[in-house]
């Protein structure tokens, strides 16, 4: 099975300057260094907000800018961390980014909540690859990007570690959750079972309804 948001374009960022597109926001583009080092999980949030935004659904006000230009979505994403702001540790947990997302919500109007899965509430060996399958599915057919923060890649090699990224499409089968995502302006591809079956600290998915 194959689920999708919508319109997973929604995320392309061009550049007139640099001639180039981008899918989705990359953390690079912050002004302060530490934001270009820990700013992942304000870069995710920009993402879903500005989709959100876009996606016909009356909350136009999450992303008050003329166009998805690199120059426009930066000042998004610096709009962003002042919410979804990195400690000493980062975004390091799945609180911490609804906590401040919640805050930037509430502050535009926009009546969405948070639904979200993650893996430090069950013990690895009795993790569920069909609540992770069920969850994935919902959220993306509700027309959600899925904010993913990963601590800890396990197996799945293909992925960052102690990172934020913003899932836009899978493939479930059987016995696999192939995701892609946005990370750092490019679309990647990832076993996101695999991450779900065998990582070792707290990590998860959100999505807003």
């Amino acid at each position: 099975m194959f689920v999708s948001v919508k319109n997973p374009e929604l995320l392309t960022i061009t550049s007139k300057i640099e001639n180039t597109a981008y899918f989705g926001g990359n953390q690079e583009w912050y002004e302060k260094n530490w934001n270009k080092q820990a700013g992942c999980g304000a870069t995710c949030a920009s993402n879903i907000s500005a989709y959100l935004a876009a996606s016909g659904k009356d909350l136009k006000n999450l992303y008050p800018y003329a166009a998805m230009e690199k120059a426009d979505f930066t000042k998004q994403m610096e709009d962003m961390i002042l919410y979804v702001t990195p400690g000493a540790m980062g975004v390091n947990h799945v609180k911490k980014f609804t906590d401040g997302f919640d805050r930037f919500l509430k502050e535009r109007n926009a009546s969405l909540t948070a639904k979200v899965l993650v893996t430090d509430k069950v013990p690895k060996p009795e993790r569920k690859l069909s609540e992770l399958m069920d969850f994935v599915r919902e959220g993306l057919l509700s027309d959600c990007p899925l904010a993913f923060l990963n601590l800890s890649k396990g197996e799945e090699k293909r992925i960052q570690g102690w990172h934020w990224i913003t899932i836009t499409e899978a493939e479930i089968t059987d016995d696999r959750v192939k995701a892609v995502a946005s990370d750092e302006g490019k679309k990647i591809e990832f076993d996101l079972g695999l991450w779900f079956l065998t990582t070792r600290k707290h990590g998860g998915l959100i999505y807003y309804s």
